[in-house]
């Protein structure tokens, strides 16, 4: 998974350089960090926003602008400054040690979306998994009606060249690759009943395996 991406936005260089500071003897320390300030700012290709030392009139369209992105972002506040309700919005009071605290928040935040993305493509690959399960789950009821059928195309293409000498040669090419494809459709199906008697195998050896060990432990 790549390093986060912060995303810092203040009008004030000593805000910027303590956020950057709280993080150097990190372990979770990002590989990136962007810098904006309040009237130039990107708005997407960041993981986790910090918002604090703003001008007053710009602080509420930045931190909405931010929070539509659908990222999450913490705002540090001045004293006796008061932040919009906003979703996604983490608010931490500017008191001493700040810095430390606001890491500390940052990283939960991003232990949780990382927690988050590998949960989806957990998720993903579990549906996959269960639509590739049930695909193979029907080849195998399948299977015998396929079996019925191509040896039943097989046995009618011999028939019909055991009287060869009665076929024109266009006919008995066409008949010939019928019974070839039906061959290589056969042998198909044959490496696929191997494979499932293989798959078989190998659960019983580990439901055996897991019934002593559990005999074992009582």
């Amino acid at each position: 998974m790549e390093p986060p991406k912060i995303l810092i936005v203040s009008d004030d260089s000593e805000f910027s350089s303590a956020v950057v500071r709280s993080w150097t003897d990190s372990p979770q320390a990002p590989a990136l960090f962007t810098l904006g300030t309040s009237s130039e700012f990107v708005r997407e290709g960041f993981d986790l926003a910090i918002v604090g030392g703003l001008r007053e009139p710009q602080q509420g369209t930045v931190l909405r602008s931010l929070c539509r992105s659908g990222k999450p972002v913490i705002y540090v506040s001045r004293p006796n400054c008061s932040a919009p309700k906003l979703s996604g919005l983490v608010t931490v009071p500017e008191v001493a040690g700040w810095p430390q605290l606001l890491a500390t928040v940052a990283s939960e935040i991003l232990e949780r979306v990382r927690a988050a993305a590998e949960l989806a493509r957990f998720l993903e690959t579990s549906s996959q998994l269960e639509r590739e399960a049930a695909l193979g789950h029907y080849m195998v009821e399948a299977r015998h009606n396929l079996n019925n059928a191509l040896t039943s195309i097989l046995g009618n293409c011999d028939l019909i060249l055991l009287d060869d000498e009665q076929l024109p040669s266009a006919t008995k090419r066409q008949v010939e690759t019928i019974r070839n494809m039906g061959m290589r459709l056969n042998e198909i199906m044959q490496r696929f009943s191997s494979l499932q008697k293989e798959m078989l195998l190998v659960e019983q050896s580990e439901t055996g395996t897991k019934a002593r060990a559990t005999a074992t432990g009582a």
